[in-house]
C-alpha cells in the first residue's frame, strides 16, 4: 500500500515535471516542504504539547494571582466610616497577611476610595500600621480595583450569634416500640 503511493507520487511529479518547465531550485523547495511535512505529521502532537501546557498554566497563574488579591484585599469595610483609619477586623486582616500569607503572595492591596486623595490616605494608613509591626519585613501595600463582596465583621459577628441564639436543643432521639417484645397477641 505504502509502496504503491510512493509510486504514484513519484509518476505525479515526474509528470508535473515534464509538462511544466521548473527550475530546478522550485522543484527542490517542492520536495524538500514534502519531506518536512511528513516529518511534521510524524512527530505529532509533540510539538503542541508544550505551548499547549503553558497557555493551561499560564491561564492558572493569572487565577491564583486575582484569588490572592481579593485575599489580601482591604475594602471600605476594613476602614471607619468617613476616616481613613483601621478597623480591628483591618487591623487584623494586615496581621495575618503580614505573617501567616506565604511569602510569594505576601502582598496588601486597598480597594480604591471614592476619591484619589482618600485612596492615598488609606494607603498611607496601611504602610504605618506595616512599619509599626515588629515583626514586618517589607510588604508592599498596592492599590486595587477589585471589590470584596463581604460585609462588615461587627455584622457577621451579629449572624453568627443570632443564628446561635436561635438553634433547636440538641436532642437525641429516643427508641420507639409500641409494644413489648416477643408478644404477638396469641396465648
Amino acid at each position: 500500500m505504502v509502496g504503491r503511493c510512493i509510486i504514484w507520487i513519484t509518476i505525479t511529479i515526474l509528470a508535473i515535471g515534464y509538462a511544466m518547465p521548473l527550475s530546478a531550485s522550485v522543484m527542490g523547495e517542492f520536495l524538500s516542504n514534502v519531506a518536512s511535512d511528513a516529518n511534521r505529521r510524524n512527530c505529532w502532537p509533540e510539538p503542541y504539547i508544550y505551548p499547549d501546557r503553558a497557555a493551561v498554566r499560564q491561564t492558572m497563574a493569572v487565577q491564583v494571582s486575582a484569588g490572592w488579591e481579593r485575599q489580601n484585599l482591604l475594602s471600605e469595610f476594613h476602614f471607619l466610616p468617613g476616616e481613613n483609619e483601621l478597623t480591628e477586623a483591618g487591623r487584623m486582616r494586615v496581621q495575618w497577611i503580614m505573617n501567616e500569607v506565604p511569602e510569594l503572595h505576601r502582598q496588601i492591596y486597598v480597594h480604591r476610595a471614592n476619591t484619589p486623595q482618600g485612596t492615598i490616605l488609606r494607603m498611607q494608613t496601611v504602610q504605618r500600621f506595616v512599619a509599626q509591626s515588629p515583626y514586618t519585613t517589607n510588604v508592599p501595600v498596592l492599590e486595587s480595583t477589585r471589590t470584596d463582596d463581604g460585609c462588615p465583621a461587627d455584622r457577621i459577628d451579629w449572624l453568627s450569634r443570632k443564628a446561635a441564639t436561635s438553634a433547636l436543643e440538641p436532642k437525641l432521639m429516643g427508641s420507639s416500640s409500641s409494644g413489648s417484645s416477643g408478644s404477638s397477641g396469641t396465648k
